[in-house]
C-alpha cells in the first residue's frame, strides 16, 4: 500500500508540511509506505482549458506536473496538504487540481482513497474542506476524515489546536494516516 502525501504550500517546513508528515508517519506505523511530494519550488503551470485532455487524457503542458501525474497514478491512497489563503486552497493546489482534469476521461483516481489536511491562521477552513471533498468526490474518489490545524507562525501546529473540541492537531493529523490506511486495507479485502 502507497500513500503519496502532497504538499501544496510554497513554504517549505511549514505548518502544512508538519501536519502532512505527521500523517505518513503514522500511516507507516501502521504498515503502509509513504512518498512525500512538496511542490515548493516545482513548476507547475495552470490548466490554460484547451481540452485536448479531454480527448487524449493527457496534459499536452511540460512541467513537473508530468511526475506528479505517474506519482498520483501509483499511489493508493493521497493525502492533500494546503494552507489556507483567502478561505481557499493555495494557488499550488488549485494548479494541480485543476491538472488533474486530464484523468477525468479515464477515471484514473477513482477508487482511490483521500484526505485534506489544511492549515489555517483563522478562518476558511470549512469552506476549504468542503472544496477539497467535493474534489475528491468528481473524480471518483473514496475521502476519509482530514485533519485541521491552526497557527499563523512556522512550527505553531505542533502546539496548535485542530478542529475537533478535544484533538490536537497534531493528533488529527495522526488520525488520517491510521484512517486512510484503514480503508485502503477494507477496501482490499476480498
Amino acid at each position: 500500500m502507497k500513500i503519496l502525501g502532497i504538499v501544496c504550500s510554497a513554504r517549505k517546513g511549514g505548518n502544512t508540511e508538519i501536519l502532512v508528515k505527521e500523517a505518513l508517519d503514522s500511516a507507516v506505523e501502521t504498515g503502509a509506505q509513504v512518498e512525500l511530494l512538496s511542490v515548493a519550488g516545482k513548476n507547475i503551470s495552470p490548466c490554460d482549458g484547451c481540452g485536448s485532455c479531454a480527448k487524449t487524457g493527457i496534459c499536452h503542458i511540460k512541467d513537473d506536473m508530468q511526475h506528479i501525474y505517474k506519482q498520483l497514478e501509483s499511489a493508493d491512497a493521497i493525502i492533500l496538504g494546503s494552507p489556507v489563503y483567502f478561505c481557499n486552497v493555495s494557488a499550488q493546489a488549485k494548479a494541480i487540481m485543476d491538472r488533474t482534469f486530464a484523468f477525468l476521461p479515464g477515471m484514473k483516481l477513482k477508487g482511490k482513497v483521500a484526505a485534506s489536511i489544511l492549515a489555517v491562521r483563522r478562518v476558511g477552513a470549512g469552506q476549504t474542506r468542503n472544496l477539497l471533498y467535493d474534489y475528491f468526490m468528481v473524480h471518483g474518489m473514496i475521502p476519509v476524515r482530514g485533519a485541521i490545524g491552526y497557527g499563523r507562525e512556522k512550527g505553531d501546529v505542533k502546539q496548535g489546536v485542530g478542529a475537533s473540541l478535544t484533538l490536537s492537531a497534531l493528533e488529527e493529523a495522526r488520525i488520517v494516516g491510521t484512517d486512510i490506511v484503514y480503508m485502503v486495507q477494507q477496501l482490499s479485502k476480498p
